[in-house]
């Protein structure tokens, strides 16, 4: 091994050094606040539980919801919400209850009512969940039945909003590198992951990439980013590690082999350690949130650009700077240039 490349201990202490504290994370809060019941949202909560106390039946009950719905087409995701649903899974079971009949379930959930087969048996479904869940309430009148909605809707809403987390958390590391990538004029693809994370990837040689530096027609760099912030399991492990081994096996076999980069984060890798060893060892190189500003010098190195770098403490990573020395310029504290870029625990910018 040379001075200028790290062991598997070292950059496993280095990633344990520099681990992401999500429950800090100001993107993270975003999901933890809850608004509260507006008026309209309820008066519609108390008129489903007026009408589960006059003793409607469940096919009554579903007649009104569909009437509520289509008069608010966003009121039956809170509905969905406090009866403890997810956003898909009305939509699964309707699509195995439909199967055999020839009816289609549609896309969203909002859309069910103006499916006459779907709602035959989403209505009832529905119906009878809410009697399930609003019963406890009926001893509930006015103000008491305002509250005891407005506790069920916090209560409900860390369950609720799992899945969206989990999908947007899962895309927050390639959108912030493809933000840092675009702040400081450094060509990638795909360009839309800078506004919408969620876009499809970019792909070479049949593998797709979280992000490609400059082009998927000549990659100087091509990165993998995975966040994970609870228990991976055994799926996690496997997927993360054959995942990278895939991206080396294609990447080598060009001509000019691009640098892979992991770009890793989360508490969820401890829970296995061997994901987190195979990425670490596969890779070419990794970062993570607090040293976001090494994709900066990749993307510049892979683009034929020099950057100047504010780091506080560069002998900590020394070798990766020893690596890329012909593409780092280091200085002591930013000038009045204004490209400078907030990268994690550094400041970087294009100067050449």
């Amino acid at each position: 091994m040379s001075e200028t490349e790290e062991s598997l201990p070292e950059r496993r202490a280095e990633f344990e050094g520099h681990i992401w504290n999500h429950a800090d994370d100001v993107f993270q809060a975003e999901f933890d606040v809850r608004a509260r019941l507006s008026a309209d949202e309820l008066d519609n909560l108390t008129e489903v539980v007026e009408l589960i106390r006059a003793g409607l039946s469940e096919k009554e009950l579903a007649r009104h919801l569909h009437r509520l719905f289509r008069e608010d087409p966003n009121f039956i995701y809170l509905v969905m919400q406090l009866v403890g649903l997810t956003r898909s899974k009305i939509l699964t079971d309707l699509r195995a209850a439909l199967a055999g009949g020839g009816g289609k379930a549609p896309s969203a959930a909002h859309l069910l009512p103006e499916r006459p087969q779907a709602w035959a048996l989403a209505g009832p479904y529905l119906a009878k969940r809410l009697r399930m869940a609003f019963t406890p309430l009926l001893a509930c009148h006015g103000e008491a039945l305002h509250g005891a909605l407005e506790g069920m809707n916090q209560a409900t809403w860390p369950g609720w909003i799992r899945q969206e987390r989990a999908k947007r958390q899962g895309h927050a590391a390639e959108g912030r590198l493809a933000v840092l990538l675009q702040s400081l004029g450094i060509p990638f693809e795909p360009r839309e992951k800078a506004e919408n994370p969620l876009c499809a990837d970019a792909t070479f040689r049949g593998v797709s990439f979280d992000i490609i530096v400059p082009d998927v027609e000549e990659p100087g760099l091509c990165v993998k980013a995975t966040v994970h912030t609870a228990n991976i399991g055994q799926y996690g492990e496997s997927k993360d590690h054959l995942e990278v081994s895939e991206a080396v096996e294609v990447l080598s076999a060009a001509d000019d082999p691009p640098v892979l980069l992991a770009l890793i984060d989360g508490v969820g890798f401890f829970s296995n350690t061997a994901g987190l060893e195979g990425v670490l060892t596969k890779a070419d190189e990794f970062c993570q949130f607090a040293t976001l500003w090494k994709a900066g010098v990749l993307a510049a190195h892979a683009s034929g650009l020099l950057v100047a770098l504010v780091l506080p403490d560069a002998s900590e990573h020394a070798a990766f700077l020893c690596r890329y020395a012909n593409s780092i310029e280091l200085v002591d504290k930013p000038d009045d240039d204004p490209g400078w870029v907030e990268a994690g625990e550094a400041l970087v910018r294009v100067v050449g």
